[in-house]
C-alpha cells in the first residue's frame, strides 16, 4: 500500500467536486491508486512529465509516484474539457511552466517525512 498526500491545489480540487463524485472517487482511489499506482493510470507525455493520469468517469486524477518512498503526490483533480483553458492538464502545464507545481510538490513531499 502506498501513502498519498495532496498538494494544496489538489485539495481545492477535491473540495470543488460534487459530494457523490468525491465519495465515489475516494473509493476508487483507495481501491486502485493506493494499491497499484503505476498499473491503473496512464503516464502523461509532454509537460508536466513524470506524472500519471487516473481516469474516473469524466474526471482525471493527476499524480506522481515516488517508488523509493512508496508515496503518491496528487497534484490535481478535474475534468478533461474540450475547452483547453479549463482542462486539468492545461492548468497543470501552466503551473509547471511557472514553477509553482514544483514548489507545491516539494511542500507536499515534506509531509511524508513528518509524523
Amino acid at each position: 500500500m502506498y501513502a498519498a498526500r495532496f498538494t494544496s491545489e489538489a485539495l481545492d480540487n477535491v473540495r470543488d467536486l460534487p459530494k457523490n463524485t468525491r465519495n465515489a472517487l475516494k473509493k476508487e482511489f483507495q481501491k486502485k491508486i493506493l494499491k497499484e499506482p503505476a498499473g491503473c493510470a496512464e503516464e502523461l507525455t509532454g509537460q508536466p512529465a513524470g506524472f500519471r493520469s487516473f481516469h474516473f468517469r469524466e474526471y482525471r486524477v493527476v499524480y506522481r509516484v515516488y517508488e523509493d518512498l512508496r508515496a503518491i503526490a496528487v497534484v490535481g483533480i478535474g475534468r478533461k474539457h474540450k475547452d483547453a483553458s479549463s482542462d486539468i492538464y492545461r492548468r497543470l502545464e501552466d503551473l509547471a511552466h511557472s514553477g509553482k507545481l514544483a514548489d507545491s510538490i516539494l511542500r507536499t513531499l515534506r509531509l511524508f517525512s513528518s509524523p
